[in-house]
C-alpha cells in the first residue's frame, strides 16, 4: 500500500475532490485524520524520555523514525486493507513539513484557491449570518469575529491557524524549491476542467486512471463540527463553481494582494 497526504487552504474544494476520489475503491481517504498529531506526540515523548536517561539521542533517531513509519503503515492498512493507496488528510501536515519529508518521505496533494475568493467566502458567511450553529459548537463565526471594519476582519481571518499554517507551509515549499513531492491543485482549474485535473492527480498517485461519474458524486465526507464554518456543509451532486458575489472592497483586495504577492506570482501570475 502506498501512502500519500493531502491538505491545504479552507474553501478550496478539498471536500469535493476527496468525495470524487473516494468513488474509486482502490483509494482510501482518512478525512481530517488525527494520526499525524498522535505520531508527533509519540515522537516528542520518546525523545524526551531518552533525554531524561542522558542517552545520546542520535543512537535512537533511526529507531524512532522506523517506529513512527511502521505506526503510520499499520494505521493505513487497518483503515482499509483492500485499497492500494491511502491518503492521510489534514491541512496541518503543511505545518509539519520536517516529519512529512524526513520521516515519511511523504508526497502530498495540496488544495489551493485564490486567497481573495477564500476571504470573500468568509465575509459572505459573516455578513449574511449563515447559521452554522450546531450542538457542541462553542461560538458562531460571526460572534468570533465581531469587528465592524472589513479589513480588521480580514486580518483576523488570515491570522487563524486554518489559513496561516497552510499558507506558511506552501510558502516554504516554494522558497525551498521542493515541489517534486507536492501536487498543487487549484480550485479554479478543477471546476473548469475536472477530468484533466483528475488525470494529473492519478499520475501523481502513480495509479491507473479511473473514470469518475462527475454527475453523480456521492457525499462520503462532511467537515467535522470543529471545522465549521471553515469547511462547507453544502451538499452537491456534480462539479460546480461557486459564484459568490464579491463583497471585498478595494482596501481589502490591495491588502491581500500586497501581503501575499509571492502566492499570486507563483500560482496566479497573469
Amino acid at each position: 500500500m502506498k501512502i500519500f497526504f493531502s491538505g491545504g487552504l479552507p474553501k478550496s474544494g478539498s471536500n469535493m475532490i476527496k468525495n470524487v476520489l473516494s468513488e474509486n475503491d482502490k483509494i482510501s481517504i482518512c478525512n481530517y485524520s488525527s494520526i499525524g498529531d498522535a505520531l508527533g506526540t509519540i515522537k516528542h515523548c520518546l525523545f524526551d524520555y531518552e533525554k531524561q536517561k542522558n542517552r545520546k539521542i542520535t543512537i535512537f533517531e533511526e529507531s524512532i523514525k522506523n517506529f513512527l513509519k511502521e505506526g503510520l503503515n499499520g494505521w493505513a492498512k487497518g483503515f482499509n486493507p483492500q485499497s492500494s493507496v491511502y491518503i492521510d488528510d489534514n491541512r496541518y501536515w503543511l505545518g509539519n513539513l520536517e516529519d512529512l519529508q524526513n520521516i515519511f518521505n511523504g508526497k502530498m496533494i495540496v488544495f489551493i484557491r485564490d486567497i481573495k475568493s477564500i476571504i470573500n467566502s468568509f465575509e459572505n458567511i459573516h455578513l449574511n449570518k449563515i447559521d452554522y450553529t450546531r450542538e457542541n459548537i462553542p461560538e458562531t463565526f460571526y460572534e468570533y469575529f465581531p469587528y465592524n471594519k472589513q479589513l480588521q476582519r480580514i486580518m483576523k481571518y488570515l491570522n487563524k491557524d486554518a489559513i496561516k499554517i497552510p499558507l506558511n507551509g506552501i510558502h516554504r515549499i516554494i522558497e525551498e524549491k521542493n515541489k517534486d513531492n507536492f501536487y498543487f491543485i487549484k480550485y479554479e482549474d478543477f471546476v473548469s476542467n475536472p477530468n484533466e485535473e483528475l488525470k494529473n492527480i492519478y499520475k501523481f498517485l502513480d495509479m491507473p486512471y479511473f473514470k469518475h461519474d462527475l454527475n453523480n458524486i456521492k457525499m462520503s465526507f462532511d467537515p467535522p463540527l470543529c471545522h465549521l464554518p471553515w469547511g462547507d456543509i453544502r451538499h452537491f451532486n456534480n462539479i460546480e463553481k461557486l459564484n459568490t458575489k464579491n463583497i471585498l472592497n478595494k482596501e481589502s483586495i490591495m491588502y491581500i494582494e500586497t501581503n501575499f504577492k509571492w502566492f499570486y506570482n507563483f500560482f496566479y501570475k497573469k
